[in-house]
């Protein structure tokens, strides 16, 4: 198991999400951070403020900015809610507005 907590601290991720893996392209020297949500981890809705378990994902990629010439990437799945009020939504993203620049779904 490594250790990501360097990286985590930097993207400022609660104890709801972790990175499954950190990949490096040695041609561009790109690097990619592979995140989800924990297992068991509840989410808020965005508008309302309920408290939900997930009911889906989505995928989706950002650039999180280019350091010293190094470009990093994320990778995630993206939780949805269902929530009675507002019905299906993504969670708020705590690197999105950070990671502005490019993004990416699919």
């Amino acid at each position: 198991m490594h250790d990501y907590s360097f990286y985590s601290a930097i993207l400022g991720l609660s104890s709801d999400w972790r990175i499954i893996n950190v990949t490096v392209d040695k041609q561009s020297g790109e690097i990619e951070l592979h995140l989800r949500s924990r297992r068991g981890s509840k989410f808020r809705c965005p508008t309302c403020g309920a408290l939900k378990l997930p009911s889906g994902s989505t995928k989706g990629r950002w650039l999180h900015g280019n350091h010293h010439n190094i470009r990093f990437f994320i990778s995630a799945l993206i939780p949805t809610i269902t929530c009675e009020c507002c019905g299906e939504v993504k969670v708020e993203i705590p690197w999105e507005h950070a990671a502005a620049l490019y993004k990416e779904e699919w």
